[in-house]
């Protein structure tokens, strides 16, 4: 008979706490947080943002000329680096 009283007390008191959770809303919204349940929809919160993938331009890229000078110089570079040894 024990079980069974502690069984239904532990029942009362889980089915109580949606109900005490009332203020603990009510503070959250004098505290300027949206609820949960307030916040909108996942896609209204997407829209908010930059896309994930957009480029933003930058303006120390580099032209196409000096890409092409900065190749050609990191070539010369490597082939002196890794030019055969000379046999003695």
């Amino acid at each position: 008979m024990r079980v069974w009283l502690a069984i239904l007390l532990a029942w009362a008191m889980l089915q109580a706490l949606p109900a005490a959770a009332g203020p603990w809303r009510e503070l959250r919204a004098a505290e300027g947080r949206p609820d949960r349940l307030d916040r909108g929809s996942p896609r209204e919160r997407r829209m908010d943002r930059p896309e994930r993938f957009e480029r933003q331009e930058r303006p120390q890229r580099l032209s196409d000329e000096e890409r092409r000078g900065l190749h050609r110089d990191l070539d010369k570079a490597r082939r002196e680096i890794y030019k055969p040894r000379p046999e003695r």
